[in-house]
């Protein structure tokens, strides 16, 4: 009997011993957790302190990269997938003279007043301002960056030195046509002093009228040359119909064509409208047309072509049925003063080259493997009529 207590004595003993071994271990093991803690916590403090300092120098940096932008010459925008403008600087919205952020950047484009050039190269803000734009997509975010540059006052010192390259040369023209215009005003006196001889036969009146009629027409297109020379070639915009100007080439030609000479205007279906100078317009068409019946003489054939060359440009094809361009002249053929033919001006292409030019346009000698000069006046449509022109083509 006093064994029974003794056991159950030891065994408390036991128990108390490892509960207190276990407290201890507990106890041990709290101060762990709270010197870990407290390491987290410092840990914690010290990555906000420093997430808060990369926030306030991301927003400095934010700060001085928007200084940055509006200071710059150029205009900046950011476009997303979507086509808004997600951010514009300073520049950019004095040029476009709004608020553009949040805008979709197609609709801006589509306002009266800014004019969106058929490559999408050139930007006009209300016929003044010029800028050329440039794009750089970032794969990665979906945007686009958007650079505008003002080239206006590059291109009005460019035009007036191009003006004042023109002036300079006529000196040379000047003393290139003393020599040229007195053969044809020569002759010219000498048939108008046949045609004041009353007893002169009518058909030799005829025949001296023509020639007469021939040396001023010779005469009208030096005039018409060098001042479309000097001039640059565009001197006024006004909206050009492709059809009215076909119709108004033909009008000019009447009567100037050499004996059995032909006239072909094929339209191919395209229409549409230009912006320029007609007469500038008309006058390069004409030198074209011109210079291939002066190179062939009797019998040409002249064939001025339309073909549509994307989805806002026109070729105007000018070909003939002669021996075509020697290959010594090819390169030179648009040069001032640089003629193949005895007592030309070499100005004409010159002329029509200027205008192309002065159009926005481009003109060329095409390569040709068969007889006669190809000659391609290429020029920008107007971008709705272009459209058009693409719609009616489908």
């Amino acid at each position: 009997m006093t064994k029974q207590p003794e056991s159950n004595q030891a065994q408390l003993e036991s128990a108390f011993a490892a509960f207190n071994q276990l407290s201890e271990q507990l106890s041990g093991a709290y101060r762990d957790l709270e010197q870990r803690a407290a390491h987290l916590a410092d840990e914690l403090a010290r990555s906000r302190r420093e997430k808060e300092r990369q926030r306030a120098e991301k927003e400095k940096l934010a700060e001085r990269l928007a200084a940055l932008l509006d200071s710059l010459p150029g205009g900046v925008l950011v476009v997303d997938r979507d086509g808004r403008v997600r951010q514009s600087n300073a520049p950019a919205r004095a040029w476009l003279g709004r608020a553009l952020d949040g805008c979709r950047w197609d609709e801006v484009l589509a306002e009266a007043d800014l004019d969106l050039s058929a490559d999408g190269s050139e930007l006009t803000v209300a016929g003044r301002t010029q800028l050329t734009v440039s794009r750089s997509r970032v794969a990665d975010r979906g945007e686009t960056i958007i650079l505008l540059t003002d080239v206006t006052e590059q291109r009005r010192l460019a035009a007036e030195l191009d003006q004042n390259r023109r002036l300079a040369a006529m000196g040379e023209m000047a003393a290139r046509l003393a020599h040229q215009v007195r053969t044809p005003l020569s002759s010219a006196l000498l048939y108008a002093d046949h045609l004041t001889t009353r007893e002169l036969p009518a058909e030799q009146r005829e025949r001296f009228g023509q020639r007469l009629l021939g040396r001023l027409r010779d005469l009208e297109r030096m005039t018409r040359d060098m001042l479309g020379f000097v001039r640059g070639g565009c001197g006024h915009s006004e909206p050009v119909v492709l059809e009215d100007l076909l119709t108004g080439l033909r009008e000019s030609l009447v009567g100037t064509l050499p004996p059995a000479g032909r006239l072909q205007i094929e339209t191919g279906g395209v229409h549409g409208q230009l912006q320029g100078d007609r007469q500038a317009l008309l006058g390069a068409l004409c030198n074209l047309v011109e210079n291939a019946c002066q190179a062939v003489g009797e019998g040409v054939i002249v064939t001025v072509q339309l073909r549509l060359c994307g989805a806002a440009q026109v070729e105007i094809w000018v070909m003939d049925n002669g021996p075509g361009v020697p290959a010594e002249l090819a390169g030179r053929l648009f040069e001032p003063f640089v003629s193949g033919r005895p007592g030309g001006t070499g100005l004409g292409l010159a002329v029509a080259a200027s205008v192309a030019e002065a159009h926005g346009g481009s003109l060329r000698l095409a390569d040709s493997t068969s007889a006669g000069a190809r000659f391609v006046l290429r020029l920008p449509l107007v971008r709705r009529d272009a459209r058009r022109t693409m719609e009616a083509m489908a």
